[in-house]
This record gives C-alpha cells, structure tokens and sequence, in this order.
C-alpha cells in the first residue's frame, strides 16, 4: 500500500498497515469551537461548499 503527502511518499507492507487499523481511535474532546467531524455526509459538504465560496469572494 502506497501513500502520498504533500512533499513525499512512503510505502507500508501488510504488518504497518495492519498495525495502523487495529490502533486505538482517538477519542476527540468536545470543545466550544466548530468542526465538521460529527456532521452527516450532506451537512459536512454544505460546510465545505460555504468556506469555499468564502474564499473565492476574496
């Protein structure tokens, strides 16, 4: 499995890769700051679509 970034490349075989799906999630703390991670698919694209138009405006 090959994934990329921004600046480079790297390749896992089967055992990181393994290691990377059965590693705990992390739990995120509620905080008074907005995020899209617990909206619905439709409610996260409406965001996107705003903050979007947002920055063509300027």
């Amino acid at each position: 499995m090959t994934t990329e970034t921004v600046s480079q490349q790297y390749t896992l075989d089967e055992d990181d890769s393994r290691k990377i799906i059965s590693s705990p999630r992390t739990v995120i703390k509620s905080t008074s700051v907005f995020n899209d991670l617990k909206l619905n698919k439709t409610d996260r694209l409406l965001n996107a679509e705003r903050i979007l138009n947002k920055r063509r405006c300027k």
